[in-house]
């Protein structure tokens, strides 16, 4: 277990830590939230192998080395995904294709000029949202440019 001044410095570090507990509370765990990068890697072991791409994940997230029984890293693991099932669900499909990964991931760093492949996924979807919102916002203030333009020339 760790202490409470290692714990603030993985938050500093890390960013938001997910404390995982088994059913039993005999074991307890710190995660940190899994880089868009680990999800993609996971996202293509899971096709091969979902169990597989479960205990990776896990193993990506945890922050303590210790040994973990497979029961405990398989449900860790599903509470990783469906935290990240959380924070994805403002998207606008949700079951999003590799391409629309890519799409969102150029729109991030083109937005604030970040890797967005380095980002925690709660960190990625918020950024995504404001990178929509300000993509938005641009062209709202084109159309109104050119609604301006026009109206000054061909109003004389």
């Amino acid at each position: 277990m760790l202490d409470e001044i290692t714990i603030q410095n993985l938050k500093e570090k890390h960013g938001s830590l997910l404390k995982l507990t088994s059913d039993d509370q005999s074991v307890t765990v710190y995660c940190k939230k899994p880089s868009f990068n680990a999800f993609l890697n996971y996202q293509n072991i899971y096709k091969d192998n979902p169990h597989e791409a479960i205990l990776f994940l896990f193993k990506e997230c945890v922050l303590e080395n210790e040994i973990y029984d497979d029961e405990f890293m398989l449900s860790a693991g599903n509470s990783i995904v469906e935290m990240i099932k959380k924070d994805s669900e403002f998207s606008i499909n949700a079951t999003p294709q590799k391409d629309e990964f890519k799409k969102s991931a150029a729109l991030i760093r083109a937005a604030f000029q970040v890797d967005p492949y380095q980002l925690s996924m709660d960190e990625f979807y918020k950024l995504l949202e404001e990178a929509l919102w300000l993509q938005k916002h641009n062209e709202t203030r084109l159309e109104n440019t050119l609604i301006t333009a026009f109206s000054k020339t061909f109003s004389n």
